[in-house]
């Protein structure tokens, strides 16, 4: 009985608010999201590696011109009908998503631009519901734009909530362009978002997200900002101004290379306390999971425990992966922090710099398959990264030879290294001048 009343009491609320379009909005009062007299859309960019974007309609004069990468509009009026919709990264000049859209009138929308430029795509998601939450709860859907997070749960708790007594408040949500159903959730002073690999309870988010006004309507979206694993989030009000914002993780990754001549392995720890231990000359840690932030980062010998050798003050970005290269001799090492791009790559295609880890070898030249690619990457410093054609299964060999820069002189040569598709690759020369070494890392 309680069933059927619920349902009759819905489907009057439709009719209700329906009836009511050509004169005014259907609102509770209570936050529930109004059905608005106009055709609107908010526009969210997830687009990482983009300066700005521009949207426009048609050959109308764009509507939203200059937006950084997550940041979130209002609701903007726009005429309805079959349009289309043209999105760019570079002022108009050529467009990233060129596509025909219908827009219903007196219809709210939110459309979600996310993914890195060489693979963007778009999510353009109906707002306007006629959906009233029982009281004491509000309704909450998840879209997941995280490229190459494949699934994910939800968790939704006060905050501190223990996920190991936790079960899920939605459960594996897939990549892609659609969004989930809502779902109710009691209202509380607070709220911690977390989201973990699906079927597990690996953490690959965590943020306190505020409070969800009672009887609301909203939705989050799950997005990559250039970690292989961690993701960030937006949380979105339905409501009569489309309020929404980034809420930054409390989350970052960061791993080590060892390139020193210390002759004994590397133990490194964050703000004290002990993160990695014997990383050997040569090797590269896995990411490891630490507080987004300025982090205190020291580095002693193994052979030695308790003196300092190094001390790295780096600022790890919410959602981010940091690669920290130590090189040098003892008494004086030092640090390059570079910054990760382990989003998916092109299709068909890897990802791939080189690094100059070695403490005296002069400026070189990188050969990609005895081509130039890169010309003087100079001793501590990184190239940009390249997009080489890579078979998505069997990988595809390349050899990568280092010059004396300028010369014909041969410094190193690395031949067969085998690269994947879809793979981010760090290519590392360590060593002295006189007997460099190549070290090939997989970034994920």
């Amino acid at each position: 009985m309680e069933i059927a009343n619920t349902c009759r009491r819905l489907f009057l609320t439709a009719l209700v608010c329906l009836a009511a379009l050509p004169l005014a909005s259907c609102n509770s009062g209570n936050g529930v999201g109004a059905v608005p007299l106009l055709t609107r859309i908010r526009v969210v960019n997830l687009v990482p590696n983009a300066p700005s974007i521009q949207v426009q309609l048609d050959t109308d004069t764009p509507f939203v011109a200059g937006m950084q990468f997550e940041q979130v509009t209002p609701y903007i009026e726009v005429d309805p009908g079959t349009r289309e919709l043209k999105v760019s990264a570079d002022g108009g000049q050529t467009n990233i998503i060129d596509v025909s859209v219908t827009l219903v009138k007196a219809v709210d929308y939110t459309l979600v631009i996310y993914g890195p430029v060489e693979a963007v795509a778009q999510s353009l998601i109906v707002d306007t519901s006629t959906l009233v939450p029982n009281g004491g709860t509000f309704d909450l859907r998840v879209l997941n734009v995280a490229n190459g997070i494949a699934g994910i749960d939800v968790y939704l708790t006060p905050p501190g909530a223990d996920l190991s007594l936790t079960a899920p408040w939605l459960t594996n949500v897939a990549l892609g362009a659609s969004v989930s159903i809502f779902v109710p959730v009691t209202v509380d002073s607070n709220s911690e978002l977390r989201v973990t690999i699906s079927g597990s309870k690996e953490v690959i988010y965590d943020a306190e997200v505020g409070t969800f006004a009672d009887k609301s309507l909203a939705e989050v979206v799950v997005f990559g900002k250039g970690s292989a694993k961690l993701v960030n989030a937006a949380v979105l009000l339905i409501d009569s101004n489309g309020t929404g914002q980034v809420f930054d993780s409390t989350l970052a990754e960061f791993k080590v290379l060892n390139g020193t001549s210390l002759g004994a392995p590397l133990n490194v720890f964050v703000d004290g306390t002990l993160v990695l231990a014997n990383v050997p000359f040569g090797g590269v840690s896995n990411y490891q999971k630490v507080a987004a932030g300025t982090r205190v980062i020291t580095v002693q010998s193994a052979a030695t425990p308790g003196a300092t050798l190094l001390t790295v003050v780096a600022t790890l970005e919410p959602a981010t992966d940091t690669s920290i290269a130590v090189s040098g001799p003892a008494g004086a090492l030092r640090s390059l922090v570079l910054t990760d791009n382990n989003l998916p790559s092109a299709a068909g295609r890897a990802r791939v710099r080189f690094v100059n880890a070695s403490p005296d070898l002069a400026a070189m030249d990188v050969y990609v398959n005895f081509s130039k690619t890169f010309s003087n990457v100079a001793s501590n410093t990184a190239s940009p990264y390249s997009e080489l054609v890579a078979d998505p299964f069997a990988g595809t060999a390349y050899e990568f030879d280092f010059n004396l820069a300028g010369t014909s002189t041969p410094l190193l040569k690395l031949p067969g290294v085998l690269l994947a598709a879809g793979k981010t690759y760090t290519v590392y020369v360590v060593g002295s001048a006189a007997a460099p070494q190549g070290v090939v890392s997989t970034d994920d």
